[in-house]
């Protein structure tokens, strides 16, 4: 069974990086966008931030050759900046790229940098993240001894911390340490931290992880030939992952259910779980695992006498094979061939095809030589590294023997002299030290003016805009309720009037103030449809903004156009009223100043964030001299911005236009 071990590799990717299984589909308009800022000649946040979402694309979708490359310019980027903030980032990012291109020196390198940014600005995030990245790292070189010493560090890190987000990782960190035990054959230990990752639950992809703990603890129970408790958490795992939507899951799922049927000698069922995980890892392109999988239906089939099927999963698994490398899948395919051919009475046939193995057979031999060399060569490196720092440990401590004897006979002559100088410097040090507390209180006292003027900003900031929300909502309402039905009164008179008296129809000044007042109802019903539209409460911030941009692009002066990505839930009403201000002051700003023919808001929610882009063609500005101006339009909508706790950048560029990029972090 061969598909277990690249699984075991797939299933430890997916608990170290967390991307792979929840990688949500983004739009090529949403990768040529970030393309286009991130070529930009400017040097700022937004260059690295798209730098690193190209970079963060390229490697969810197992593109490594694209992902260096861009987390490359980044970290040349952050590095020419001098932005320390984002460094260890940058360079964790590039180390776990090197790592899923099989460069290990290069990946160690950049971790360790990024676990010395880690620890010169206290950053247990990043500093979790780096363990992890080198348990993967040694766990890919079946140094798995060497995996768990990190992966332990990470535990410590995160029982340490109060932090609810670090907290939320530890279930997929014990889970990491399961898998590196079973690698090592130590099955108890593997179902002792997997039963211990069970035991945590209310976190993030919950029931994903529970799916693949289950499945870690069955293979464990399983290899102990204890089949009856290890058909317990298959099914366990079975269950759970039917209420996830997810292709790699029951691919993993499936090929351990023919695993276990494999193993009761239920070959029917065993073959029937094969053929599912062969068909969903083909319907996503995994030919690694889709080879592997055929390799096992074909076996299966041999061992049914189906051959006219085995030959055709054979076949197919070591053309995969053959491409890709995988010379163990090459070797059985061959064997499966050779056999079926002796069946036939083919014996040149199944004497090439047994020439073939014998090949295949030797290079996965030597594959696996050469991965136990490496696990071999870390240890002996690992243990090279001890010894000489126990050398130098011996060392340091006869120098300091040697100090001491010397330091004695100085210190009798002293006594006398240092009693004094005690007695002063106990002084000085009181003094010394008053004055120091008195720093530290003046400090704290300035600290905490701060933070309540800090808080108090908050607080006004929060009253004004809820203020004006208030403010808005009433004069909408009595401008529709009570302005609004006067002119429809008014409007009601005027008709009545003409039926009453026809010839007021020909009469000009009568039209001509049927059509005033006519006009004067339709403009209080939009000046009140601006200040809270209906649109907005009822059928949420997508239709509203939409709506917005056809009254706009209506005038035939400037064009807008809305694209969504992601946008499937509303949002909070306080969130969704904050969000359309925001876009109604761009678009107004766009209108008076920019003299823009065409404009582009771009909504793309990912998960928890959420990024805003309104983008136009106008005539631009420097952003630069634009800073020490008094704006008040930037002004009202960089308070909104802060009122949701988002991030706001500006790119402008004369006679090119102007791009405005939003960022929060959406709680529902």
């Amino acid at each position: 069974m061969k598909c277990l071990v690249r699984y075991f590799v797939l299933v430890l990717q997916i608990n170290l990086l967390s991307h792979f299984l929840i990688a949500q589909p983004v739009s090529k308009n949403y990768v040529d966008s970030l393309v286009s800022i991130a070529g930009k000649s400017k040097r700022d946040s937004n260059s690295v931030n798209a730098y690193s979402q190209l970079q963060r694309y390229f490697f969810d979708r197992g593109l490594y050759d694209s992902s260096l490359q861009y987390a490359t310019k980044a970290l040349v980027l952050v590095e020419e900046m001098a932005d320390k903030k984002n460094l260890g980032l940058a360079r964790y990012r590039l180390g776990m790229t090197y790592t899923n291109l099989n460069q290990y020196d290069s990946a160690k390198h950049y971790l360790d940098k990024a676990l010395i940014a880690a620890f010169e600005r206290s950053d247990t995030l990043l500093e979790v993240r780096c363990y992890n990245a080198f348990a993967y790292v040694y766990n890919y070189q079946s140094d798995y001894s060497t995996s768990i010493e990190y992966l332990l560090k990470a535990v410590h890190a995160i029982d340490a911390s109060n932090s609810i987000h670090l907290k939320s990782m530890l279930p997929q960190t014990y889970s990491s340490i399961s898998y590196n035990f079973l690698g090592e054959k130590q099955f108890a230990k593997a179902i002792e931290y997997g039963k211990k990752a069970l035991l945590i639950k209310g976190y993030p992809h919950e029931d994903r992880y529970r799916v693949m703990l289950h499945l870690t603890i069955f293979d464990a129970y399983i290899k102990q030939n204890d089949i009856a408790t290890s058909k317990k958490h298959l099914d366990s795992a079975i269950a759970i992952n039917q209420s996830i939507d997810n292709v790699i899951l029951s691919a993993m799922v499936a090929n351990n259910e023919g695993y276990y049927y494999q193993n009761v000698n239920d070959f029917e069922k065993a073959n029937a779980a094969y053929l599912k995980s062969y068909q969903l890892n083909k319907s996503i392109g995994s030919r690694l695992l889709q080879s592997e999988a055929a390799d096992n239906v074909a076996n299966l089939y041999f061992k049914t006498k189906n051959y006219a099927e085995a030959e055709k999963y054979a076949l197919e698994a070591n053309g995969i094979g053959k491409q890709l490398k995988l010379y163990s899948v090459v070797a059985s395919t061959y064997d499966v061939l050779k056999n079926i051919a002796s069946q036939k009475g083919d014996y040149k046939k199944a004497l090439e095809y047994a020439e073939q193995n014998k090949i295949y057979a030797d290079s996965a031999l030597n594959q696996e030589t050469h991965k136990i060399t490496l696990s071999l060569e870390s240890k002996y490196q690992s243990q090279k590294k001890e010894r000489e720092i126990a050398a130098l440990t011996v060392a340091n401590t006869q120098n300091e023997l040697e100090v001491v004897k010397r330091n004695r006979l100085l210190i009798v002559g002293g006594i006398g002299a240092s009693g004094a100088l005690i007695i002063l410097g106990l002084f000085y040090r009181n003094s010394r030290q008053k004055n120091l507390l008195a720093e530290q209180e003046k400090m704290y006292q300035e600290e905490q003016i701060k933070f309540l003027e800090r808080q108090q900003q908050v607080v006004s900031l929060q009253s004004m805009i809820n203020g004006q929300e208030a403010e808005r909502t009433r004069i909408a309402k009595d401008l529709h309720d009570g302005l609004g039905g006067l002119f429809s009164t008014v409007k009601m008179y005027f008709s009545t009037l003409q039926h009453d008296t026809p010839i007021l129809k020909e009469n000009d000044l009568f039209k001509k103030s049927y059509s005033i007042v006519d006009t004067a109802s339709v403009e209080v019903r939009r000046i009140a449809h601006n200040m809270m539209p209906e649109v907005l409460m009822k059928l949420g911030l997508v239709n509203a903004v939409k709506d917005l941009c056809d009254n706009i692009s209506a005038g035939k002066l400037l064009t807008v156009s809305l694209e969504v990505h992601g946008m499937n839930k509303r949002l909070n009403a306080t969130t969704e009223i904050m969000l359309f201000r925001i876009i109604q002051e761009l678009l107004n700003n766009i209108i008076k100043h920019a003299q823009a023919t065409e404009a582009i808001i771009q909504f793309i929610r990912e998960n928890e964030r959420l990024s805003v882009i309104v983008e136009d063609n106008g005539r631009g500005f420097n952003t630069q001299d634009a800073d020490g101006q008094n704006h008040s339009g930037i002004a009202t909508i960089q308070s909104r911005v802060n009122y949701l706790n988002g991030k706001m950048s500006i790119d402008s560029e004369k006679n090119v236009g102007t791009t405005v990029m939003m960022d929060f972090l959406i709680n529902d």
